[in-house]
């Protein structure tokens, strides 16, 4: 529907609701925010400190400026795990223009930025892919994305710019407020040359969930997720209104919307390819069996694994794939938490964090920020008499890969399993396990209530540490940095990432030289 037809659908929270929820913002972010430290240091910010500040301006505030205030509280952590999530009926939609803009650089090393997906009756006006995008309401649109970007809480300047560019024309309303205009105007070059312009409307798509009422794509009970919510959501919109398949071999029917696999030629010699657009899974040991079974039936010769644009999901998925990927022993990220009070109260009353508990009570005396660091997963269990593909290979990041998927790439990186390649220098640098108000409240109930209007919070609860060569360093704000970097060129854009490809391939051939020559 159009925007301003779901706006007027919105009904303004009461002042009592408003209260609740920022106290329940300063009880999470103070008692179990794992990474509130790291936050105030690395970004001189304050949170605490700005929802005391809100408290005593809510009455003055509309609806409007409320909600933005409070999720601008949780934007100045740049942290997509620990986040405001709008009540109903933001709840489960996505404003969309209709089409996709993205970035290539040519040899002189210049932006630019082409539409490369547009839905038909765009097409048809003359927005079609291919199509250069010079203006943005007439301001230039490289000035434009650096402008989106700053408004983004990507935890690197690769990150925010990545996600300033998706969110021109994608926006998931349950993390993001709506746009301000009702429409946009974009100035472009058609394909065949020339100058136009063209007014498009913002649009509310609705996320299915069941009972045709819209929902967040991502359980709430899950204790064992890292994801990214708000892209889990543009994803979804993403693949209905654009979503082409060219697979080789078909993953099973419901892993269709998360894996895709192809082979690449060079020359005589076909290498394997798959693309995981989300870790988004409910089972691990099911997820594995499918890409056991699909790696087999692809060519052994060697393996590209790209995983941009990724936001994450089960831990233990992504972890268990480290395995099927080599014969040696995975040794996966450690988490660790922070050591209040509050943290110390879940621990007693959640089994799942048990481990935890003994540490978290002893700060008391050692003065340690952090609990000690233990294992979510054991890959060897969860891959065991599962095939193996010891071929070499290459993984594909880039800046919008977040949560599990700077996890997976953590462990590809430093269990030595391949050469990381970048289209950006650095991954999302998302590092932690997520959990929502609504599962910490039911082990913390004389510390958390019940929110109004579908209202929620996500922490990130548990941090994560890498091992290997980069034993105990954080993943949040560092991420996965390259090994080699690709700079997305035109043909990558047009011709389904034929240059990206053939770099990846140059890549698997030195290793397999390297391999046969020692």
């Amino acid at each position: 529907m159009p925007l301003a037809d779901f706006l007027a659908r919105v009904q303004p929270l009461s002042l009592a609701s408003r209260y609740v929820l920022v106290a329940q913002a300063q009880a999470i972010i103070e008692g179990l925010y794992v990474h509130l430290r790291l936050k105030r240091a690395m970004h001189a910010v304050d949170p605490v400190q700005r929802l005391r500040l809100l408290a005593r301006r809510l009455e003055s505030m509309s609806d409007l400026q409320f909600h933005a205030e409070l999720g601008g509280v949780f934007r100045s952590l740049r942290d997509l795990h620990t986040t405001y999530q709008l009540p109903d009926p933001y709840r489960g939609h996505v404003a969309t223009l209709g089409f996709l803009v993205e970035r290539y650089f040519d040899e002189a090393d210049k932006p630019h930025y082409v539409i490369s997906k547009a839905e038909r009756d765009l097409a048809e006006r003359g927005l079609r892919p291919g199509s250069e995008v010079v203006a943005w309401n007439a301001v230039p649109i490289e000035r434009a994305v650096e402008l989106n970007a700053e408004r983004q809480a990507g935890s690197n300047a690769s990150a925010r710019i990545a996600r300033g560019l998706e969110a021109m024309t994608l926006r998931p309303l349950r993390t993001t407020l709506p746009p301000d205009e009702e429409w946009v105007t974009v100035g472009f070059r058609p394909p065949r040359g020339g100058n136009r312009e063209l007014r498009v409307h913002w649009l509310v798509y609705a996320l299915p969930g069941s009972g045709g009422r819209a929902q967040d794509p991502v359980p709430t009970a899950a204790v064992n997720l890292g994801i990214d919510l708000g892209r889990e959501a543009t994803r979804h919109v993403k693949r209905a209104l654009f979503a082409t398949t060219k697979a080789r071999v078909v993953p099973p029917q419901d892993l269709h919307a998360v894996l895709r696999f192809e082979t690449v030629r060079s020359g005589r010699t076909r290498y394997g390819y798959v693309r995981i657009f989300s870790f988004n899974v409910t089972r691990a040991r099911y997820f594995l069996e499918a890409m056991g079974r699909a790696l087999a039936r692809l060519p052994q010769n060697g393996l590209i694994i790209d995983i941009r644009g990724n936001p994450g999901g089960h831990i233990p998925a992504a972890e268990g794939l480290l395995q099927l990927l080599t014969d040696r022993p995975v040794t996966p990220v450690r988490f660790s938490m922070t050591t209040t009070p509050t943290a110390l109260s879940l621990c007693d009353a959640t089994p799942e964090l048990a481990p935890w508990r003994d540490s978290i009570a002893a700060s008391v005396e050692t003065g340690e920020a952090y609990s000690q660091g233990f294992f979510l997963s054991n890959p060897a269990e969860l891959a065991a008499e599962l095939p193996r593909y010891l071929a070499p290979k290459v993984l594909i990041l880039d800046a919008l890969c977040y949560s599990a998927a700077d996890i997976f790439a953590a462990g590809f990186q430093d269990n030595r399993i391949g050469t990381v390649l970048g289209t950006d220098e650095q991954s999302g640098a998302g590092g932690a396990n997520v959990w929502t108000h609504d599962l910490l409240r039911v082990w913390l109930p004389q510390t958390l209530g019940a929110l109004d209007g579908g209202a929620g919070f996500r922490v990130a609860l548990r941090r994560a540490t890498r091992t290997g060569v980069h034993d105990g360093v954080p993943l949040e704000d560092l991420g996965v940095t390259a090994d080699q970097v690709h700079r997305l060129k035109k043909l990558d854009l047009t011709s389904n990432n034929e240059d990206l490809k053939r770099t990846a391939v140059e890549i698997l051939q030195t290793a397999e030289r390297e391999a046969a020559a020692g």
